[in-house]
């Protein structure tokens, strides 16, 4: 199953990715409440009456898809945590040694987008990145809890681009305002329910710019795994339904590539995990001074 938030910003609801369609839940039972974060808050009953609307959708509920605005699957996500060098290629070619447990840093909510939202070149930044993860969702509030444990807290998987101001991140000695200006989190475009996903470790993770290719991997390249990550975090944090932790990237972004290829106005970033999906984002503005 495939959730997705669709509708203007700020005004985003529930529905299921169809193929070329989506199936706008609240028209299909109004009974079912009106976002995703509501869904995983309801737990699995909501859950299961979505997936019998999957097999049986209503003609007069289904939208195309390309008549609507995708957003972030869950919009308003409560915390957006990631893992730096978590691939040890990505982390040779930043000169680093691979971290000796998950290095976790956050992104503020405002950098939640869609999947084809416009990422803007923020004022005073000279240096942008992108970085293609895969990302899980929360789907139910846990803490104290194994990495097997972890396997059943998820609502799923999808795909995410970590936008990085590099000057910011490494000119201000820690790497939270440089990760997280308005739209740095592209994500989406459908969350996608752990069944469709039978092994994680295989998915192939992907990057292009303007068509050329810049990242490629498996996911099971990661240094720590979702699991072993979110038990980690939550020996001392209550995750929560919506929360999303990103799992780092693999190598070839652009501020360590020879010479340097990083992002400039107009161009087009496209962030694929497959079977999950694509990000397609347009780099949008100018660059600060």
């Amino acid at each position: 199953m495939r959730l997705v938030s669709f509708g203007p910003r700020g005004e985003e609801r529930a529905g299921l990715l169809l193929g070329e369609e989506v199936l706008d839940l609240a028209k299909a039972d109004a009974a079912l409440l009106a976002s995703v974060l509501d869904l995983l808050e309801a737990g699995e009953a909501a859950l299961a009456r979505c997936r019998e609307l999957a097999a049986s959708p209503p003609a007069g509920a289904l939208l195309e898809r390309a008549s609507v605005r995708l957003g972030a699957p869950v919009p308003r996500p409560g915390k957006i945590l990631c893992l730096g060098a978590n691939y040890i290629d990505h982390a040779k070619e930043a000169d680093k040694l691979p971290p000796e447990r998950p290095l976790v840093f956050s992104k503020t909510v405002n950098a939640a987008c869609g999947p084809e939202d416009d990422v803007p070149y923020p004022e005073g930044v000279a240096q942008l990145d992108y970085e293609v993860e895969l990302a899980v969702v929360i789907g139910r509030r846990a803490k104290g809890f194994t990495s097997e444990e972890a396997k059943e807290i998820i609502a799923g998987y999808m795909v995410f681009d970590d936008v990085s101001a590099r000057c910011a991140q490494f000119g201000d000695g820690q790497w939270f305002r440089g990760k997280s200006f308005d739209n740095f989190a592209p994500m989406g475009p459908a969350l996608v329910t752990p069944e469709e996903v039978p092994d994680w470790r295989a998915l192939r993770l992907t990057t292009r710019v303007n068509g050329e290719p810049r990242q490629d991997a498996r996911a099971g390249e990661m240094t720590f795994d979702p699991f072993v990550t979110l038990a980690h975090l939550g020996r001392g944090m209550t995750l929560e339904p919506g929360d999303v932790l990103a799992t780092g990237t693999p190598a070839g972004v652009g501020v360590f590539r020879e010479p340097q290829a990083l992002l400039a106005p107009g161009d087009l970033v496209e962030c694929e995990v497959a079977t999950l999906g694509v990000l397609r984002n347009r780099i949008v503005g100018e660059p600060g001074a």
